[in-house]
């Protein structure tokens, strides 16, 4: 018999070299079952999945004696529906519960099993483990929304940032702007008093114990609604949708209450009372954002002219 490159040309020969090379070498797992989804071949790879010494050890066995039964009913009603059909089924996304509490991820592709006349005797199918593909694309999901959350927080006082202030702030505008009633929503801008002096007399380390402290102040008095934002230094904005005037007034002494009732200890002994000042402005329709924006700055710029600490609107 002819050889070329080594092989033995054999046609027979060369379809057994194959079988065995697929049977004791794919990484992935092979198998062919029976019409009653009984395994009738199996690779090495899918024997040692199951921690089975040879693949004759599986002869006759089904996904039942390996899998959870609600695995096994799945594979088994996809092979029903491929030995119906004649079609294969390609790319089955399947979650393994191992009996030793992992979990293993499996794509699976099933086909219809022929015997010489072109009847249809059962299934085969092959199975790539992508557990570890899919532990990263996990990992790479936390990541990203841990970027997305870092984008958009205040690393000193864990509310939302300045950009976001702005994408809410536009989204809220358009909802509002398509409204056909007379619900409407305030912004709360908040300065806080002699910032410079805290940081210059007690260092940035105070000052921010200052700020945290300012933007807990506000979370304790917001309703569910509303978003607290630190849009610069110790500048600070609450959005307040469906909100009038007057409810916007209540939340920001409210605010305004929880900054003063506690003082903050800004050296090993010494405490300072915090205030703030505010001003708030309330959408009309039709307003655009920079119009609200600058009302509720004209406001806080008010209430700082007339001395501090206190709110205007």
């Amino acid at each position: 018999m002819v050889k070329k490159n080594g092989i033995d040309m054999d046609p027979d020969k060369i379809d057994a070299l194959v079988i065995d090379t697929i049977k004791y070498h794919c990484a992935d797992t092979i198998y062919f079952k029976d019409r009653e989804s009984r395994f009738v071949w199996n690779s090495q790879q899918h024997a040692d999945q199951f921690g089975v010494k040879s693949p004759s050890d599986m002869f006759g066995k089904t996904d039942y004696d390996y899998f959870p039964r609600e695995f096994a009913d799945r594979a088994k009603e996809i092979e029903d529906e491929i030995m119906s059909t004649g079609e294969p089924i390609l790319n089955i996304e399947e979650e393994w519960e191992r009996a030793d509490g992992e979990t293993r991820y499996l794509i699976a592709s099933k086909y219809p099993f022929y015997d010489q006349n072109h009847e249809i005797i059962g299934t085969w199918g092959i199975t790539k483990d992508v557990t570890e593909l899919k532990h990263l694309e996990k990992e790479l999901e936390r990541s990203y929304k841990k970027v997305q959350r870092l984008a958009r927080v205040d690393d000193v006082t864990g509310l939302y940032n300045r950009r976001y202030f702005y994408e809410n702030l536009e989204r809220v505008c358009s909802m509002y702007d398509r409204r056909n009633d007379d619900t409407s929503f305030s912004l709360i801008a908040i300065d806080v008093d002699d910032m410079k002096f805290i940081n210059d007399q007690y260092g940035q380390q105070r000052g921010d114990d200052v700020l945290r402290h300012i933007a807990t102040s506000m979370l304790n008095a917001i309703r569910k609604s509303d978003i607290c934002f630190r849009t610069g230094g110790d500048e600070f904005v609450v959005l307040l949708p469906d909100c009038d005037k007057t409810d916007a007034v209540n939340i920001a002494k409210e605010i305004s209450r929880n900054v003063t009732d506690q003082s903050v200890p800004v050296s090993e002994t010494k405490f300072e009372k915090i205030t703030i000042s505010a001003g708030i402005s309330t959408y009309v329709k039709g307003t655009d954002i920079s119009e609200i924006l600058s009302a509720a700055d004209r406001k806080l710029y008010k209430a700082k002219r007339n001395g501090k600490n206190q709110l205007s609107y």
